[in-house]
C-alpha cells in the first residue's frame, strides 16, 4: 500500500490502518530508533509512541507523499525524550568473532559514535534510511540549503573521526607528534583533537600512510549493526490501539507533541527535543487553550503540569471504537492533566485522571469508551 493510501486510511479511521502502517514502516523506524537509543526496549517504546502520535495528528500532514519523513520527524522527537548516555553499551553486538572484518566494524562504530549527534543522525537518515536532502530538511526543520550544508559538514566530520580512530589504533609508535596528540586524549576523541590529528596526518609521511585515502559514508555505515524488531514487537505495539486500559496512555502521548509547522511536520529544537511553547492546534484546526498552574510571576519547573483543553472532535479519536460510525452527540470539553515527562509504566496518577475524564466525556455523550 502506498503512503498516500496509508494516510487516507488513517484519516478515515480505518480499524486496520495502524497495522497497515506498522507493516509498511515499522522495520525502518525501529532500526532508526535503535540506532538513536542503542537499546531494544527503548526502541520499542519510541516506535509505539511514534505510531500513537502519528495516528492522532495525521490530519496535520499537508502532503501525504511525505508520510515517511513525517514519521521519522515524530520518531526523532520520541527518541529525544529518552536519549542514552554516551557510553551505554548497545544490546545488539557491534561485531561477532566469526566475521572477518571485526576490527573494521568496531572502528566504524567508534568513529560514528564519536560524531556530533546532529551529524551522526543526518548521515544515518540519509545513508541508511535513504531520505533525500529535501526530506532531511523537513525532518530537522531546516531549509534545503542548510540541510545540504549540514550534510556536507557531517561527511567531513566522519572523515576526521575515522582517521582519528585509525591513527589511535596504531598507537603512539613511529611518530612523536602523533604520540603527543594521543596523550591529550582523555576518554573519547573531541572534535578539535580529531581535526588536529587529521591535519597532522596530511603533513606527516608516517601518519599519512595510515590515513584513509577516501571515506565513503555508505561503506562506514554499512559496517554498523542494523537492529531488527522481534516478532512479538508487532503485537506489543498494536495492542496499545486495542487495549481499552491504554486509552489514557495514548491520550497522554498524543498531547505531548504540541507544535507543528505549516507543512504539518512537528517542530524540532536544536537538540531534537520538542519545543516548549504552550500552543496546540486540534485536528479541526482550532487552537487548544493552555493555562499554566502556579503563582503569578513564578517560573514553572521542568515537572510543571498544565491543563490542556482538547478540541471535541479530536478527543473522539480516543473515545470511539475503531470502525464504529461517527457519533453526532455533543461532547463536553474535557480538561486533562499532562506531564512533561513520560511515565515509566503508563499508569501514573495523572494518566488515571486523564482516563477518568475521558470516560466522563463518553458517558455524558451517551457513548461507551472502548
Amino acid at each position: 500500500m502506498s503512503d498516500h493510501l496509508l494516510v487516507e486510511t488513517l484519516r478515515e479511521r480505518d480499524p486496520g490502518a495502524p497495522a497497515a502502517v506498522y507493516d509498511a514502516h515499522a522495520e525502518k523506524l525501529y532500526a532508526y530508533c535503535w540506532f538513536q537509543l542503542r537499546g531494544r526496549d527503548a526502541a520499542q517504546v519510541a516506535l509505539r509512541d511514534t505510531f500513537i502520535v502519528a495516528e492522532a495528528h495525521i490530519g496535520k500532514l499537508r502532503e501525504p507523499d511525505r508520510f515517511e519523513p513525517w514519521l521519522y520527524a515524530i520518531a526523532r522527537l520520541e527518541c529525544a525524550r529518552r536519549m542514552p548516555p554516551r557510553h551505554l553499551v548497545p544490546d545488539v553486538p557491534v561485531a561477532s568473532h566469526d566475521q572477518e572484518d571485526v576490527d573494521q566494524r568496531i572502528t566504524a562504530w567508534q568513529a560514528v559514535l564519536g560524531l556530533p549527534p546532529l551529524s551522526r543522525e543526518l548521515l544515518e537518515l540519509h545513508v541508511r534510511r535513504r531520505l533525500s536532502v529535501p526530506d532531511l530538511a523537513a525532518v530537522f526543520g531546516l531549509s534545503p540549503r542548510d540541510a545540504q550544508t549540514a550534510l556536507d559538514c557531517a561527511h567531513g566530520e566522519l572523515e576526521a573521526a575515522l582517521t582519528a580512530e585509525m591513527l589511535a589504533n596504531k598507537g603512539p609508535y613511529g611518530c612523536p607528534e602523533r604520540a603527543h596528540l594521543l596523550r591529550e586524549r582523555q576518554g573519547d576523541f573531541t572534535h578539535d583533537l580529531s581535526k588536529r590529528l587529521v591535519g597532522h596526518a596530511r603533513e606527516c609521511s608516517a601518519c599519512g600512510s595510515l590515513r584513509p585515502r577516501s571515506v565513503s559514508a555508505a561503506k562506514v555505515y554499512g559496517l554498523l549493526p542494523d537492529a531488527v524488531p522481534a516478532p512479538e514487537t508487532r503485537l506489543r505495539v498494536m495492542s496499545c490501539f486495542l487495549d481499552p486500559e491504554l486509552v489514557g496512555y495514548r491520550l497522554f502521548v498524543a498531547t505531548r507533541v504540541t507544535e507543528f509547522r505549516s507543512d504539518g511536520f512537528p517542530v524540532q529544537s536544536a537538540s531534537g527535543r520538542p519545543g516548549r511553547a504552550a500552543r496546540q492546534s486540534g485536528a479541526g484546526g482550532s487552537p487548544a487553550r493552555v493555562r499554566r498552574l502556579g503563582r503569578k510571576g513564578e517560573q514553572p519547573s521542568s515537572t510543571h503540569r498544565s491543563f490542556v483543553l482538547l478540541p471535541r472532535s479530536w478527543l473522539w479519536r480516543f473515545c470511539q471504537r475503531p470502525g464504529s460510525p461517527p457519533c453526532t452527540s455533543s461532547v463536553p470539553s474535557v480538561r486533562t492533566r499532562t506531564s512533561r515527562r513520560p511515565p515509566s509504566d503508563g499508569r501514573t496518577r495523572h494518566l488515571s485522571e486523564a482516563w477518568a475524564r475521558a470516560e466522563v466525556a463518553c458517558s455524558s455523550a451517551g457513548a461507551r469508551c472502548p
